[in-house]
């Protein structure tokens, strides 16, 4: 495989190509997803030297973030119990797929993942519809789902 990516017939995946389920159905309110899952690499030194002889690896950390539009975050607010907040939802994954226009499936899941955040922003003279970014917690992500 080559340096850079496959493209069809010159056509690369983009935001229009992304589905996201959330709690059993496909959500169309989301504005940003973003994920990733990073390795802890620690070079290894010895006296006598100043350069790095090897390296140790380990604890992986996946780290993410959703961004909805408001109105989305209000709906899943208002399903819970009074006095509950997204925080309070127990772990559920997150199914992410693209599909290009000659029907390959490219599919993730972020695994055991949890809201980590419950808020509101809005920005004075912005005609943008309301949107949230929440941090998730997300146990791991299958890149091969």
């Amino acid at each position: 495989m080559g340096m850079f990516p496959i493209a069809i017939n010159g056509k690369y995946h983009n935001h229009t190509n992304v589905r996201i389920i959330l709690f059993g159905r496909q959500l169309m309110t989301v504005k940003a997803i973003n994920y990733k899952r990073a390795d802890a690499v620690n070079g290894v030194k010895v006296v006598g030297t100043s350069k790095t002889i090897g390296h140790t690896q380990g604890d992986e950390n996946c780290t993410g973030s959703i961004t909805l539009l408001m109105g989305e975050v209000n709906a899943i607010q208002m399903s819970l119990p009074p006095g509950k907040t997204l925080m309070d939802i127990p772990a559920f994954p997150i199914p992410v797929s693209f599909v290009d226009e000659n029907g390959l499936l490219i599919a993730h899941e972020l695994i055991q993942v949890k809201f980590m955040e419950n808020g509101m922003g809005a920005d004075s003279g912005s005609n943008d519809a309301l949107q949230v970014e929440i941090p998730l917690f997300i146990t791991d992500i299958n890149f091969n789902a």
